[in-house]
């Protein structure tokens, strides 16, 4: 049940670190090499971003990536052992597309066929690379949200969402307390 709810957590927190809708520039403006964001000296490239989120959704999830590379590299100074949630996030991540609720099937596989063609890869290997990417990810922010706020007090709807709203004003004044340290380059 726990870690059902941390994915929960964790889902609501990678949700809310979507950025706004994009300035109306459009992403065939840019080459993957160029650089979206620098945050504390590590480059976002649109190449990561499209590798990550579908192309219509790339330029509006640039805030977003830059909190979470914030976020990841707080976890990641913590020197919290994350192996063992990074395996069990891999083993969850790997099933989704397996799902029995079959509108979740789906828009996971046409997530999955649609981002394996844009990128010029075959859809396994494709899935592979994010589920080793985002499981990384998962595995960080449990780890620093566990270390930093603790279990929620209950797993209620209310309280979950309480918990959640603590996290995401923290994330922001974590970015406010670092944005001489970061620049986003594409808006």
């Amino acid at each position: 049940m726990k870690r059902f709810v941390y994915s929960v957590i964790t889902f609501l927190l990678l949700i809310s670190l979507a950025g706004c809708q994009g300035s109306g520039r459009n992403l065939s403006d840019y080459d993957d090499e160029d650089i979206a964001a620098i945050v504390n000296g590590q480059e976002i490239t649109i190449g990561d971003l499209r590798f990550m989120y579908e192309d219509e959704k790339v330029i509006g999830n640039i805030e977003g990536a830059v909190k979470l590379e914030l976020l990841l590299q707080e976890a990641k100074e913590m020197k919290v052992d994350v192996s063992k949630d990074i395996a069990s996030q891999q083993e969850m991540l790997l099933q989704l597309p397996q799902h029995e609720n079959d509108s979740l099937r789906e828009s996971i596989q046409v997530f999955i066929t649609s981002q394996a063609k844009k990128l010029g890869m075959n859809a396994e290997d494709y899935y592979s690379k994010y589920v080793e990417r985002r499981s990384e990810q998962i595995a960080y922010i449990h780890a620093y949200v566990r270390e930093t706020f603790g279990d929620p007090d209950s797993f209620d709807e209310v309280e979950l969402k309480e918990f959640d709203k603590k996290n995401n004003d923290y994330l922001n004044e974590l970015m406010e307390k670092h944005s001489d340290q970061i620049e986003i380059l594409i808006k």
